[in-house]
């Protein structure tokens, strides 16, 4: 439903067409199907050659994957959170040779990066150029840039024409005009494109493959939950505290509301972090709403020691107080408190142990997203828990819930036996 049947990206000139870098091999295919000969003229930047080592060795699945890439001048890579993407970007960096352009969608995932790239390629930070977030500071070399920096009103920033290697972290962002325009202007030998989730609820995913490249190795969230040295299981609190508005034309935002304001759901939730911060776990809880965000923290900060809140907004000076405070609680148990977009994709704390869904959700993405934030290696972690809050008693959510099963299941948890029998 509403999604498009055609999705056309090519561009016509006066004397040609143009047609994105991905759709290469499928074009040089069906010109050979019709017997026509294909000359091509490789006018790609190689770019500067960089001379760096990696300082770290890759596990057994990210040396498959980085050899499956290796064999591509572009590519996507396709994999859960804690496969360790970013690190083995970091290996195919010193494996290609070349300059490389890092793009990124927000500024907290800039700040990750370098610092990545600083431990795993020997780099000092200064070495290594920042665009967007306040700061232009160009090395040439190795540098990592917010996206929205480059584009302008239509007019793309011509440095990304500088560089022989482009790497796109959550490259199912490109699908946005406005960032597929900066691929499109990106002339790189080597681009490479990683995601946890390349599905896109408006069906536009084509668009990444098309500048991206196709899907060169896939790990598998099953497969990869099975590798990882802890349990992963689903906690069901079945809930019929909330008092849901009748008729049939009631819109989602009119259940939502009702979530947000039912004090006995929200006490369930607060009493179930509570009680998970007495077992000395690490709740990551987890709304939609700004309002139910300040209500829950009303109920959290007299009853637990160590709480951060996450959201939108956040000025530089206080995000670094925060994060300043997760850096010394790292290995303490603590809870964060955030919006689903805020938190959903790049932030960092191996600590997390446990997820409250405080609001439901039903798209397979946003809850592998969400889980993903618990998969990060711990020696404190044994087993990963996600309490998701069943509302009975309203058609729609029973629908999300079912639809949160399916999604459970392919991410490797385990569930109670009794879930299919609540509604």
């Amino acid at each position: 439903f509403n999604k498009p049947r055609i999705i056309a990206c090519a561009e016509e000139f006066s004397g040609h067409i143009g047609l994105p870098r991905g759709c290469l091999d499928e074009l040089t295919e069906l010109l050979g199907s019709l017997s026509i000969d294909v000359r091509l003229s490789d006018q790609r930047m190689a770019g500067k050659k960089l001379n760096v080592s990696f300082c770290g060795e890759l596990r057994g699945e990210q040396l498959l994957a980085g050899k499956a890439l290796l064999k591509h001048d572009i590519g996507v890579l396709s994999a859960p959170t804690a496969f360790g993407k970013t690190v083995l970007a970091a290996w195919l960096v010193a494996q290609r040779k070349t300059n490389v352009l890092i793009v990124v969608h927000r500024r907290q995932l800039m700040e990750q990066w370098v610092e990545r790239l600083s431990a795993f390629l020997g780099l000092d930070r200064e070495e290594i150029g920042q665009i967007g977030g306040g700061k232009r500071k160009v090395s040439g070399r190795v540098d990592v840039a917010v996206i929205q920096s480059l584009n302008k009103k239509g007019v793309v920033d011509d440095l990304v024409a500088g560089y022989g290697f482009v790497i796109v972290d959550e490259c199912h962002h490109i699908s946005a005009k406005s960032f597929e325009e900066v691929l499109r202007a990106c002339p790189a030998k080597y681009v490479l494109g990683l995601s946890a989730t390349l599905a896109r609820r408006d069906g536009h995913q084509p668009i990444v493959f098309m500048q991206c490249g196709a899907v060169r190795y896939k790990a598998h969230d099953r497969k990869h939950a099975m590798q990882r040295p802890f349990d992963h299981k689903v906690v069901v609190r079945v809930c019929n505290d909330v008092v849901f508005p009748e008729g049939g034309d009631v819109s989602i935002s009119e259940i939502y509301r009702a979530l947000v304001e039912s004090n006995a759901r929200n006490s369930r939730i607060a009493g179930d972090v509570v009680g998970a911060c007495e077992d000395g776990r690490s709740p990551l809880v987890l709304t939609e709403r700004t309002r139910h965000l300040e209500i829950l923290r009303g109920m959290l900060e007299p009853r637990v020691e160590r709480l951060v809140v996450l959201k939108g907004g956040l000025g530089k000076k206080k995000l670094a107080g925060i994060n300043a405070k997760l850096e010394a609680w790292k290995d303490l148990p603590h809870v964060v408190l955030a919006t689903g977009r805020y938190l959903g994709e790049g932030f960092d704390d191996p600590r997390l142990d446990t997820l409250f869904l405080a609001m439901p959700v039903s798209w397979r993405g946003i809850l592998a997203q969400y889980a993903g934030r618990l998969h990060r290696l711990h020696d404190a972690k044994t087993e990963v828990r996600v309490f998701d809050y069943v509302d009975q008693g309203n058609t729609v959510l029973g629908r999300m819930f079912e639809r949160r099963i399916k999604g459970y299941e392919a991410l490797g948890y385990s569930l109670p036996s009794t879930e299919a029998t609540l509604f």
